[in-house]
């Protein structure tokens, strides 16, 4: 039943018989979407059942465009008792910016996540330091913040800001860290969310790309600004055990072989001479 998303599995186990009513409650994790309906106390009930226990796996996407289905103060709490449980793979998604959610803070200092995937989700720059230390993969993908000053959101930009900070506390609070991705459906261009663009990443090279980075994706469009070149170029030359950095076109509407002249804008040399750069 593991295999199975949450609310198959507790259709199937109402169906073989009564005797297994209650076997889906056994399950590892939840796999949610609000087009399902879900009864009341239905989440509670797998929590109650589940006191105690370290559950492995939390999916939760939004996919729809009016707000139907479930409270977001309630997911919001959802996603903190996983944490709690000491959770340890964590895929949140919201199809509509329409629905803005926020992670929870208590996501930063996870003791036992080794897999974040975050789609479409709003951040909060910390102000503590993040802890994240079993994190092996990490996933961002047209994320958004707040702006303390203003009303309304921006998408974060990994190369400015408020977004260029949250990205550098993630690294650097990973120190384990073998995988990340993070794409963007839009450049946004140099002030467009009131700072500057940042011409240094790190003062200290992160513990992760010093000894366990293996796998980095970033989206062709982030390249679009002089600064997103820089990003990718200091991967490059800090990422002693780099195996494969990937320039993704996932976003990039125009022929592949435009996007391979992004390759010739790295002109760094590469600290891990078995790094592959591909363009996919």
């Amino acid at each position: 039943m593991n295999t199975l998303r949450t609310m198959g599995c507790d259709r199937i186990s109402d169906v073989l018989s009564k005797r297994w009513e209650f076997l889906w409650l056994n399950v590892s994790g939840l796999d949610l979407n609000d087009l399902d309906f879900l009864p009341y106390g239905f989440v509670y009930r797998f929590f109650e059942f589940n006191r105690g226990s370290c559950l492995q796996t939390f999916k939760l996407k939004y996919c729809r465009y009016t707000k139907l289905g479930y409270d977001s103060s309630n997911s919001l709490e959802w996603i903190t008792q996983m944490v709690h449980r000491r959770v340890q793979h964590l895929d949140l998604e919201n199809k509509y910016l329409c629905r803005l959610y926020i992670m929870p803070e208590c996501v930063y200092v996870s003791k036992t996540l080794v897999s974040l995937k975050l789609v479409k989700i709003g951040l909060k720059d910390p102000k503590f330091d993040v802890s994240l230390p079993c994190l092996k993969i990490m996933h961002l993908a047209n994320n958004y913040f707040k702006k303390p000053d203003r009303n309304g959101f921006c998408f974060m930009d990994y190369l400015c800001g408020d977004g260029h900070l949250i990205m550098k506390k993630l690294i650097s609070g990973s120190p384990v860290l073998e995988n990340i991705t993070m794409e963007a459906s839009i450049c946004l261009p140099t002030g467009f969310s009131g700072y500057p663009l940042v011409n240094s990443f790190w003062t200290n090279v992160p513990q992760c790309l010093s000894s366990t980075l293996k796998y980095v994706t970033i989206s062709v469009r982030i390249m679009d600004e002089e600064t997103g070149i820089k990003l990718v170029n200091y991967f490059l030359e800090n990422s002693a055990v780099l195996k494969k950095l990937t320039l993704s076109c996932k976003y990039y509407h125009k022929p592949k072989r435009e996007a391979e002249c992004y390759k010739k804008l790295l002109t760094s040399t590469k600290l891990s001479t078995r790094c592959q750069v591909l363009v996919s």
